[in-house]
């Protein structure tokens, strides 16, 4: 695939004084490390905290572009973590083909609030649109036994725990996420599986930490919701582009501040760690754990 000629703009600083870090760039991606709280891109051209503005043009993300970026996935604005841009649209089309063959593989840290009570678990529940709030916002709603959602498309995470700890002395869990349904931005319309990490970890009584907006407004006082896409494993042509970040969370004063470790389950803080707490949660197996399932049925 022949791409564009691109000056990407690196290490800039973004509006809130965090560099937006190139991972991987080949030919035909790129894979940047997106901080917390910043869009991915924006139709306002005087939007300037956004990641196409930061390491390419504000309209990168438009096909009339003269730096035309397109991603291939979506972070919602306070989740960070790997976020993967494709610099053609052959290039858009591989790597779509995979998100929706459900051939990519995609692992989020995040930390939860309250002691979650399994070692490994699977969340089969639907997500959709919550009615009461339709057109208001942009919140969803997990299909539970108990929940009226509309537009419901399924979904299914699978949860590791990784270590307890507390936060302003609150109990909180570090959590492996996996979402099993994948998110091209190409498929958002047809599958909609919009928020589905968010939605899983509200559905089952342990919302994420600092999620204002599936908390009911009341989680306000950390400066960041606890939601970062560490990996992306990538099969694309006859390459597997395989993406890691550093763990942000303990590298960070503003959470460390408030931290107090109980009992790590398993490490994942090291590169090494963490691919193993990979292939941990890749496992088909749940014998010899203390697995729980979660769906309309229990």
């Amino acid at each position: 695939m022949n791409a564009p000629n691109f000056n990407f703009r690196g290490f800039r600083m973004s509006t809130k004084n965090m560099a937006v870090e190139i991972l991987f760039e080949n030919s035909d991606y790129l894979i940047v490390n997106k901080p917390y709280d910043m869009y991915i891109n924006s139709d306002d051209e005087n939007e300037k905290n956004t990641v196409a503005y930061q390491i390419a043009r504000c309209d990168s993300h438009l096909s009339t572009s003269s730096q035309p970026l397109h991603f291939v996935q979506r972070l919602d604005y306070a989740t960070s973590g790997v976020l993967c841009m494709a610099k053609s649209r052959p290039a858009a089309a591989s790597a779509g083909k995979a998100f929706e063959k459900r051939l990519t593989r995609k692992y989020y840290l995040a930390i939860v609030r309250g002691h979650v009570g399994f070692e490994l678990a699977d969340v089969d529940y639907g997500v959709g649109a919550d009615p009461e709030t339709l057109h208001s916002n942009h919140k969803m709603l997990a299909r539970t036994s108990s929940s009226q959602t509309i537009q419901v498309r399924s979904a299914q995470t699978r949860m590791l725990l990784l270590e307890t700890g507390w936060y302003q002395r609150s109990p909180v869990s570090v959590l492996l996420l996996k979402p099993i349904t994948g998110l091209s931005l190409g498929s958002l319309k047809k599958l909609g599986r919009r928020h589905q990490l968010r939605v899983h970890c509200n559905a089952i009584g342990h919302t994420i930490l600092g999620d204002y907006t599936y908390s009911d407004r009341s989680d306000c006082s950390p400066h960041r919701m606890f939601l970062h896409a560490s990996r992306l494993v990538l099969p694309v042509d006859k390459e597997v582009i395989d993406v890691q970040t550093k763990t942000p969370y303990f590298s960070d004063e503003g959470f460390l501040q408030h931290w107090k470790s109980d009992r790590v389950a398993y490490p994942y803080k090291t590169k090494g760690d963490f691919n193993d707490v990979c292939d941990v949660i890749d496992k088909s197996y749940v014998l010899g754990v203390n697995y729980k399932m979660y769906n309309c049925t229990n």
